[in-house]
C-alpha cells in the first residue's frame, strides 16, 4: 500500500502541475493581433531540468518496485503455509500439504480428471497420500505467511490478488512463487465493508473466451477454523483409490492425458525440480 500511495501522490502532483501549465500557456500565448512569435530553439538548462528530475523520480519508483518484488518473490519464512495454485481454462485448483507438511511430486502426463487425478500427482510418492485438492476456493490462515507455488495446465494465466496488491504469472511448465501475510479475516472484512465483500483470486492475463469468468474465492480464517476445514477434506489419493467421482477439483472443463504410469516416471516437485520415481 505504501508504494501505491507514493506512486499515486507523485503522479497526481505531476498531473496537476502539467495541466495548469498547459492551460496557462494556451491562454497566455494565444493568437493576438500584432503579436509576434518568439523564436526559442534550444535551452540547455530546461533540457537538463526536464530530463534529470523525471529520471530521479522514476529511479525512486523503480527502486521501491524492485525492493518489494524481491521481498515477495524471495524466501518465505520457515513457518509459512504452502499452497499450490494451478490455473486452467477457466478456473483454479488448489493443493494443500497434509500432516507431513510436504507436497507430493507430480507429472503432467499423469493428469486424468476421470480418475480423480486432476493435477497429475504420482501416487507412488508417499508425500501425495495426504495432499488435499480443492477448486475455486482457497483457504488461508490470518496473520500467517503463505507461500503460493503457481502452475498452469494450458496457457499463460495470471494469479491476480487485488485485495493483497499482488499478481504473478502462471506459466505452463515453469512454476513461479510469491508469499504474503493476510492481515484480516474474511469475517472482519465483511464487518468493515459489508456482507458482499469477498477476497477474490482472478486471472489478470487474457487466456481465452472464458477469461472473464476465471474467478475464485479466498477465505481468510483463524488457524482453528482452517484446521476444521482441512479435517473435513479427503485426500486426493483416497478419492482416486476409492474410484470416487466427486472430487472437488474434478470440475467441468478439466482436460488431461490418460497415459498410464510407467515403471519409471519423470516428475516435478513443488519447487519445479525434475526427478524420477521408480
Amino acid at each position: 500500500d505504501r508504494m501505491l500511495y507514493i506512486t499515486l501522490a507523485i503522479t497526481l502532483i505531476v498531473f496537476v502541475l502539467t495541466q495548469i501549465a498547459l492551460f496557462w500557456f494556451s491562454y497566455k500565448y494565444q493568437e493576438k493581433e500584432g503579436q509576434k512569435a518568439y523564436y526559442f530553439p534550444h535551452n540547455n538548462k530546461l533540457e537538463l531540468i526536464w530530463t534529470v528530475i523525471p529520471a530521479i523520480t522514476l529511479t525512486v519508483l523503480v527502486g521501491f518496485g524492485l525492493y518489494y518484488w524481491y521481498e515477495i518473490t524471495g524466501e518465505a519464512p520457515e513457518d509459512a503455509q504452502v499452497v499450490e495454485v494451478t490455473g486452467k481454462q477457466f478456473g483454479w485448483e488448489f493443493r494443500y500439504p497434509g500432516a507431513d507438511g510436504k507436497l507430493g511430486k507430480k507429472y503432467y502426463r499423469e493428469i486424468n480428471p476421470a480418475k480423480n487425478n486432476p493435477l497429475g500427482q504420482i501416487w507412488q510418492d508417499p508425500a501425495n497420500h495426504d495432499d488435499i485438492v480443492a477448486s475455486q476456493e482457497m483457504h488461508l490462515v490470518v496473520n500467517k505467511p503463505v507461500r503460493l507455488v503457481i502452475y498452469s495446465k494450458d496457457v499463460i494465466h495470471d494469479v491476480g490478488l487485488a485485495h493483497f496488491r499482488l499478481k504473478m504469472d502462471a506459466v505452463p511448465g515453469m512454476p513461479t512463487t510469491m508469499w504474503f501475510t493476510p492481515k484480516f479475516t474474511t469475517r472482519e472484512m465483511k464487518q468493515k465493508y459489508g456482507d458482499d465483500f469477498t477476497y477474490e483470486i482472478s486471472c489478470d492475463q487474457m487466456c481465452g473466451a472464458g477469461h472473464f469468468s476465471m474467478r475464485g474465492t479466498i477465505i481468510v480464517e483463524s488457524q482453528a477454523e482452517f484446521n476444521v476445514y482441512m479435517a473435513k477434506q479427503k485426500s486426493q489419493y483416497s478419492l482416486a483409490m476409492a474410484g470416487e467421482q466427486t472430487s472437488p477439483a474434478n470440475v467441468p472443463g478439466a482436460s488431461g492425458d490418460s497415459t498410464q504410469q510407467k515403471q519409471t516416471t519423470p516428475s516435478t516437485d513443488s519447487t519445479g525440480n525434475r526427478t524420477a520415481i521408480r
